[in-house]
């Protein structure tokens, strides 16, 4: 196994005595998809940024593709140039990454300063605008866009000199739902051709849409949990104590009710008995959320039979959407009707879906 990253024991602060990072061990298999999740605050954008070679830790080593990655290495020009035609970063917000007067001039930056000729910068800017769709903004001045534009232009212009490594920070971070399933399926494109996909989230809800595995960081900066994310997400305890997710009651008479939010909604955790005054009946508030549980269930198999067969099912679609929503499932509802309206994204929205509604039901239980 090639290793595209290995950490060793990395520690790093801002300020004395205030640490970002802690003795922090980490390898990433070239070619790998890789999501780093964490609470607001727990390192995950430092580690990137060490990572690409912007800041250096205090303590430890880091190697990349085998060659020692610190600000000595840096220095040599030879390596740098190779180091950063391999690593790219995307940062959380585009504003900070994007400055040139143009989206053309943007994109041929990177290239024109690593020596790159007139002539093929030429040709990797025009493949850079048709591969990210953005042929119509060539001229116009970044700071004008839409924050949709923005980022595919900050990756257009991370991507230019073809690296194989890529590293973004919070990626779906002020982009609408269409714009997310784009960017999703993009990853996906640039993973199958042997790209090494590194992204630091705190939103569950679009992790596994990203990556296989995850490492997850603590609120003391440190690695809690590194493995498959179908094994993190089901680790509720480990969740509640790295903030990725948390419980509140409230009440109903004596009867107590635990929600558990994740940046993907609540759900209650826990049944009892609810009087339902407007439709002056009393019913069992346990039986109606089993009943809706069931629903999500057979919905999360249908969600399978769809994607798997690849069949256009509109009618069950909205039939299913309907449930979704009746059960409370507004953004699993929300993807059923996107797909029904993009025929040519409709996978993908049915990907989405399956991946927030296991995530949910995983916390049903």
């Amino acid at each position: 196994m090639t290793l595209a990253f290995s950490l060793q024991n990395i520690t790093y602060s801002y300020a004395k005595d205030v640490p970002v990072l802690q003795d922090m061990t980490l390898e990433i298999p070239e070619g790998s998809r890789t999501v780093i999740l964490g609470a607001n605050g727990t390192g995950k954008s430092t580690l990137l940024f060490i990572m690409d070679g912007l800041v250096f830790p205090n303590a430890g080593t880091m190697h990349v593709f085998g060659m020692p990655l610190s600000e000595l290495t840096l220095n040599d020009r030879s390596f740098s140039a190779d180091f950063r035609k391999k690593v790219a970063l995307v940062f959380s917000n585009p504003d900070v990454q994007l400055f040139s007067a143009t989206v053309w001039d943007e994109i041929a930056f990177g290239p024109l300063q690593l020596g790159v000729t007139p002539a093929e910068i030429h040709d990797i800017v025009e493949k850079q605008l048709e591969s990210l769709r953005i042929t119509e903004l060539r001229d116009r001045a970044p700071h004008t866009l839409s924050d949709g534009q923005k980022k595919k232009v900050a990756i257009a212009s991370s991507l230019a000199m073809d690296p194989e490594v890529l590293l973004m920070d919070e990626p779906t971070n002020g982009l609408d739902p269409r714009t997310q399933v784009w960017l999703i399926e993009f990853l996906h494109d640039l993973h199958k051709t042997g790209k090494t996909i590194i992204a630091a989230t705190h939103d569950l809800s679009i992790a596994a849409d990203i990556a296989e595995r995850a490492v997850v960081l603590s609120e003391n900066h440190a690695v809690a949990a590194d493995g498959a994310f179908s094994d993190i997400i089901t680790n509720d305890e480990l969740l509640l104590r790295v903030n990725l997710i948390h419980e509140h009651a409230h009440y109903h008479g004596n009867t107590t009710h635990v929600h558990r939010h994740g940046h993907f909604g609540h759900i209650h955790s826990n049944g009892g008995i609810m009087h339902d005054k407007h439709k002056h009946h009393s019913h069992s508030h346990e039986q109606e959320q089993n009943h809706s549980i069931d629903n999500l269930q057979k919905l999360q198999v249908m969600l399978e039979h769809w994607i798997e067969h690849d069949d256009s099912h509109i009618e069950s679609y909205r039939d299913w959407a309907e449930k979704a929503s009746a059960a409370g499932e507004e953004e699993v509802a929300k993807e059923i009707h996107l797909a029904i309206d993009n025929n040519e994204a409709a996978k993908s929205h049915l990907k989405r879906a399956k991946a927030i509604l296991a995530a949910k039901l995983i916390l049903k239980k």
